[in-house]
């Protein structure tokens, strides 16, 4: 089979590797499509210390199953499906307790083990899930990412009427003010980027382009000078964190998302002053999923206005990582590997 495979800081090349063999209690997976993440941007730059190449990158995937194992009883071959890539301990207190996102020493198909930029792929039973017909292979392959914006909206307690500001109109920023607004509040989107700002307003959302607006006058004037209910940092800048505290009304919740490059330098007397919930979001739960499908299955969420290129496995370093480093308008990359079956 042929695969992405990363060498090290900068290298990505196209292999042929043996197709993998199962476990008993895995499955060999025909891919269909991946997707290109912010992560695996972040990975090829070296800035995953922890991961030791060569290997297979791609954690946002979708396939059919083409063997079982032997102990395997809820799947079967010719079965589409996506693969939930969190590799969890099941020892530790946050796995005991259910919250296998926080595991202590959570690991992801894709980062520390092969993943699916590949014609084959293996995954453990409880790590698969059916999709239903009505989804397909490509749509499909959006259930990680949206499950990771179905996961923020929860963790932020958004409720229906209730008002929202996403600082950072990327893919993730994106799915999680589609998220708040499916679940009925006024959401507001800040990005600086303009191909970005384009697809925000496209997407029904009100947008502030804070190169041209003070974001926190300008959600002072929307809200009646009462501040949004809820704030998403999902850039990982500090003016971005700023902007949260800033327009996030007394009691409100800031929700911290963004990967920061460098640590946040942030003024505390705001958050002691209003009284501000601040938590993050890592990642998703089983729950967390099984709504990202159910989101797909009843066409609440249309993942085709963010899909901006389909690739080949051979122009996938051109036409994906290397135009995404370079800045190009592209919001979601996905890679078709339907024909790589050999």
């Amino acid at each position: 089979m042929r695969a992405l495979v990363y060498k090290g800081n900068k290298k990505l090349t196209i292999e042929q590797l043996p197709i993998p063999k199962i476990k008993e209690n895995e499955c060999l997976i025909r891919v269909a499509y991946a997707g290109i993440c912010g992560s695996d941007m972040l990975l090829w730059n070296g800035g995953y210390p922890r991961v030791k190449p060569p290997l297979i990158i791609g954690h946002e995937f979708s396939g059919t199953i083409v063997k079982v194992g032997t102990r395997v009883t809820s799947l079967k071959e010719d079965e589409p499906v996506v693969v939930n890539p969190l590799i969890i301990c099941g020892k530790c207190e946050s796995c005991v307790a259910g919250h296998h996102n926080t595991c202590d020493y959570l690991n992801l198909i894709g980062i520390d083990k092969d993943g699916g930029m590949s014609a084959y792929v293996v995954a453990k039973e409880d790590q698969i899930t059916s999709l239903p017909d009505s989804i397909s292979l490509a749509k499909g392959s959006f259930t990680e990412p949206l499950a990771v914006g179905v996961h923020m909206v929860r963790m932020s307690t958004l409720k229906k009427g209730e008002t929202a500001l996403i600082i950072g109109a990327g893919p993730v920023g994106l799915i999680a003010a589609s998220i708040a607004k499916i679940k009925g509040a006024t959401v507001y989107v800040s990005e600086m980027n303009p191909f970005r700002l384009k697809k925000a307003k496209s997407l029904g959302f009100n947008v502030i382009n804070p190169k041209e607006q003070d974001v926190e006058s300008y959600i002072q004037q929307v809200t009646s000078g009462s501040g949004v209910d809820v704030a998403f940092e999902v850039t990982g800048s500090n003016p971005g964190l700023t902007d949260c505290i800033q327009t996030v009304k007394p009691k409100g919740t800031v929700l911290i998302a963004g990967m920061a490059s460098q640590k946040h330098s942030i003024e505390t007397y705001k958050i002691i002053q209003k009284e501000i919930h601040i938590t993050g979001s890592r990642v998703y739960t089983k729950t967390d999923f099984k709504e990202a499908i159910q989101l797909l299955e009843e066409n609440l969420f249309d993942p085709t206005p963010f899909i901006s290129r389909v690739v080949t496995l051979d122009n996938v370093i051109l036409d994906g990582f290397e135009s995404i480093e370079k800045g190009d308008p592209v919001l979601k990359i996905l890679v078709d590997l339907e024909a790589e079956d050999k």
